[in-house]
């Protein structure tokens, strides 16, 4: 026994002996020495003693430096201790793992080299390792046997170093606290952990639970508070055009995970917050006016299942978010703000053959108290104030089912506001939302109007709301109820108003995009101005507002919409009250300017159906007196169209219209009434028009030149025209073919005015023929062959002339002898002989009967003539009297007298017999020209 204490003391003695002299200098120097000798490297400790009593190893002040001298890991203090359960426990045991004040900086210098390069390869370069061979499958690598009871970790700052990068990144975490008791490869059942890290600007990570690595699971919970987002995104830097320049980040949550056969996981009472969110470009000249912040963000109650490959959100609610843009031409400032440009070898790899898809449900997300700041070439104003705006979503999964709810409100500008709110089931996009739009300004659109579009709108509000039912996220069906308010608009360049209207309303507007229809239940139109100007060009002003054609797109969308089946609509009433029209003309030489006011009525049951007509029942007046009426019916959408509509105006002021009948007629109106009735009726193309015109009281005043008058004698016509109640009626009939490419409204019916004119010059007398009913031609009176004599169908036509005259009071007839200058002369020449004749002794009935005594006379008459041939033929009586005949004389002056006997003959019956004033009936110079005289009598012409 003795000896065996003595043994044992020896043993003993040798043991502390070989740890104190041998092992612990050991341990102060070769460690030093196979560092500096093997990589160049500074190790520096303060002592290190192995403790043979307790059999730890402890360690103070030890650095070892980098390649460059600088400090790579360095502590205050470490303590191993070793446990005498190692004799009898599988592995190692320690009783307590300690190191304090630790210190950790880890730099990637290069692309491929680290500060630890040389550790690993021996040299400065960090080679490719070989490809290792997969080992087989019933091969398992085992972890080494270790337990420790107490593992404790407190550092001083860990910093992580990237210089290989354009920009060095440098992260830096303070406070690393870790407590781990009895870790273990070898025990099954789990054992309790802690670990706490603090970063240096306050960031903290805190997780504890409970570990078992040979049953590879672990559990517990995980938290990390106030993190600060900037040091993130430092190292995302180079590869993002923003900037966070502030954020705080909050993750905490339960977790249960294993790795043994497979990887495993789950997570609950997941929480995420995210806090003073601020993100701006780098490049802020590139990217002014851009920007995007977040008060908070708070993501509540994840579930996370790895088994199922699902994930529970509870909600999601994001709070003052402020978002500012713009867009200018094909740029967008936030799509540019948020571009990645990744590393290649981080580009997203193919996941065609990854595992069962996950799935997510959310069952509420929120949007408040937001704003969107956005400018665009699009709108006028370009910057849009979006506040407040709210939204939310509720029941939203992944992948798309079910209904989800949400709801959608913004002001803009503090003026509109929208509001949305529906259920749409995502993955088929079918559902219904109801919308509702207020005060949104017209003019905000204006820089989206059409470049042939040469006006402008100037006021309007619209307020809406309806319903719409979806399909694929294609509208079905569109329900709406609407109004526009004070609308105006005015052509570019002129300062009056195109056009407007105080209140457009649509009631029951219905369109079902499946079937093609369209049934607006009632249309009212109220307070509309609209102004129609001809320019000094001789343009007009609406014509002006289209100066481009809009070519085959619109003809293109036409055919688009109708290819799979036409369109229908139907609008049974459209209302319109207090409007007006005002017509202004300055294209001639005098300016004309008129309203149509006071119109109201309604047009009812227009529709695409071409056999349903449509009718138009619309009341107003001229300049506040004269009425106007619009009454007929109307077939637009037939093929031809067919119309049949009477507009009506009475009681006109006709000096209004000087302007017009200057420019074309070459007078001013004094005055004069107009009263107007418009028929016209269009079938097959074909119209027919009935003009009745009636012109009461009018006096024309100063002639007015123009190169636009008609050359006809304007006051003769209307003197021709005038009744004797001083009223001109006028039945003016058209028709045409509109499909004739020449055929123009306005002016076949400027051409019939003007060939009724032309006819009144013309033919007067047909016109006055035409007021007695009478078929004679009562221009010409004729008289027999030298005679001044009426017979009795002369002066039948005398009295219906007188007649006609009676009921054209302002015309008077121009009276002028005509002669047929041979027949004439000739009767002339026979009653002159008569007369010789009888002077001679003879008797009527002698001179009838052509007797002896006749002939006696006549061969006395002609033996007094310039003497006979000898050796003639002697002439017969009927002969020598022809030759007597022709040698008198009648002279130019006898036929003047004949011809004027003639007139004054028609004018004594006119005024003595038919009762026509005599200063109404004047007696014109006859002449002797051969194209003024054809025939025996008087010839008629009308004066004023």
């Amino acid at each position: 026994m003795r000896i065996f204490l003595r043994v044992i003391a020896i043993t003993y003695i040798t043991y502390l002996a070989i740890a104190l002299l041998l092992i612990t200098p050991a341990l102060n120097l070769l460690p030093h020495k196979y560092l500096k000798d093997n990589y160049d490297r500074e190790l520096q400790t303060g002592w290190v003693l192995l403790n043979p009593f307790t059999l730890s190893l402890d360690i103070s002040e030890a650095q070892l430096d980098d390649s460059t001298g600088k400090p790579f890991v360095a502590f205050s203090e470490a303590s191993i201790d070793l446990s005498l359960e190692g004799l009898w426990q599988p592995g190692w045991v320690l009783d307590t793992v300690k190191i304090r004040d630790l210190y950790v900086e880890v730099t990637r210098l290069t692309e491929t080299e680290y500060n630890f390069s040389d550790f690993i390869s021996g040299d400065t370069a960090v080679e490719e390792p070989p490809a290792a061979e997969e080992p087989p499958a019933s091969e398992a690598t085992a972890l080494p046997g270790v337990t420790i009871h107490h593992l404790e970790l407190h550092s001083d700052a860990i910093v992580i170093t990237d210089q290989a990068r354009e920009t060095a990144y440098v992260s830096r975490w303070d406070g690393l606290h870790i407590q781990v008791q009895d870790i273990s490869t070898v025990f099954e059942e789990g054992r309790p952990f802690s670990v706490e890290v603090e970063a240096a600007d306050g960031g903290k990570l805190q997780w504890a639970g409970e570990i078992s690595i040979p049953q590879g699971q672990s559990s517990g919970r995980l938290s990390l508070s106030d993190l600060n987002l900037h040091k993130l995104w430092v190292y995302a830097e180079p590869w993002l055009a923003f900037e966070i320049k502030d954020g705080r980040l909050d993750i905490e949550a339960e977790y249960q995970l294993g790795w043994n056969d497979v990887l495993s996981y789950s997570v609950s009472k997941g929480q995420v917050g995210l806090t003073d969110l601020d993100i701006a470009p780098t490049a802020a000249a590139q990217l002014a006016d851009t920007a995007l912040s977040l008060k908070a963000l708070a993501i509540d109650n994840i579930t996370v299942d790895s088994a199922t490959h699902h994930v529970t959100i509870d909600s999601v609610t994001l709070d003052t978010v402020a978002v500012a843009g713009w867009m200018e031409e094909s740029r967008i400032s936030l799509q540019e703000l948020f571009a990645v440009n990744l590393p290649a070898d981080t580009q997203a790899k193919d996941d065609s053959e990854a595992g069962e898809p996950w799935t997510v449900a959310l069952n509420k997300a929120q949007l408040r108290n937001s704003s969107v700041r956005w400018r665009s070439e699009f709108t006028d104003p370009q910057v849009l104030d979006i506040q407040p705006l709210e939204a939310s979503l509720e029941n939203l999964n992944w992948p798309l089912a079910g209904d989800t709810l949400m709801s959608l409100s913004l002001a803009i500008n503090q003026q509109a506001k929208i509001a949305v709110n529906g259920t749409l089931e995502l993955d088929p996009g079918t559902g219904s939302i109801d919308y509702s739009l207020q005060g949104l300004p017209l003019t905000w659109f204006n820089p989206n109007l059409p470049e042939a579009l040469k006006a402008t709108i100037t006021g309007g509000n619209v307020d809406l709301k309806g319903q719409v039912a979806l399909a694929e996220y294609a509208p079905t069906t569109i329900a709406l109820e609407g109004k526009i308010r004070e609308f105006s608009a005015r052509r570019d360049g002129a300062e009056v108003q195109l056009t407007g209207f105080d209140l457009v309303r649509i009631d029951g507007l219905a369109v079902d995009m499946t079937e093609h229809s369209l049934v607006l239940k009632q249309l009212t139109i109220d307070s509309y101005t609209g102004r129609v100007h001809i320019q000094e060009d001789g343009s007009i002003n609406a014509s002006k507002v289209w100066q481009a054609e809009v070519g085959e797109e619109a003809q293109q969308i036409a055919d688009d919409l109708t290819k799979d089946k036409p369109w229908t609509f139907s609008l049974p009433t459209i209302q319109i009250s207090n409007s007006s029209i005002d017509f202004m003309d300055q294209s001639l030489p005098i300016q004309f300017r008129t309203v149509i006011g006071d119109l109201q009525g309604e047009v009812l049951n227009l529709s695409s159906d071409p056999a349903t007509a449509a009718s138009v029942e619309l009341n107003g007046s001229v300049d506040g007196y004269a009425p106007v009426t619009l009454t007929g019916d109307v077939t637009p959408m037939a093929d031809p169209t067919n119309l049949d509509l009477t507009l009506v105006f009475d009681g006109v002021d006709m000096a209004l219209l000087s302007p017009y009948s200057g420019t074309y007629a070459g007078y001013v109106i004094d005055r004069g009434l107009l009263d107007l009735k418009l028929h016209y009726a269009l079938k097959d193309n074909q119209l027919q028009g009935d003009n009745a015109i009636r012109v009461e009281k009018l006096k024309l005043g100063e002639k007015i030149s123009s190169d636009k008058a008609v050359d006809l004698p304007l006051e003769l016509a209307l003197a021709i025209l005038t009744d004797s109640n001083g009223v001109i009626d006028m039945a003016v009939p058209v028709s045409g073919d509109v499909n004739n490419p020449g055929f123009d409204l306005s002016g076949v019916i400027s051409d019939a005015i003007l060939n009724l004119l032309t006819k009144a010059i013309t033919a007067p007398f047909s016109l006055l023929a035409n007021l007695v009913s009478s078929e004679e031609d009562l221009q010409r009176i004729t008289f027999s062959s030298g005679s001044t004599k009426l017979s009795e169908r002369s002066r039948e036509k005398l009295n219906e002339l007188a007649e006609a005259l009676n009921q054209r009071p302002k015309l008077s007839l121009v009276i002028t002898g005509r002669l047929n200058m041979k027949t004439d002369r000739e009767r002339l020449q026979r009653n002159k002989l008569k007369a010789v004749l009888l002077e001679r002794g003879l008797s009527e009935e002698e001179i009838k009967a052509k007797s002896t005594e006749w002939e006696e006379s006549i061969a006395a008459l002609y033996a007094d003539l310039a003497a006979q041939d000898e050796g003639a033929t002697p002439l017969t009586p009927r002969e020598q009297y022809e030759r007597v005949e022709a040698s008198i004389t009648i002279s130019d002056e006898q036929m003047l007298t004949l011809a004027s006997e003639r007139a004054v003959a028609v004018k004594l019956y006119l005024v003595s017999e038919a009762g026509l004033a005599p200063e109404r009936a004047v007696v014109s110079q006859a002449n002797l020209k051969d194209s003024d005289n054809e025939f025996s009598g008087v010839e008629l012409s009308v004066g004023d």
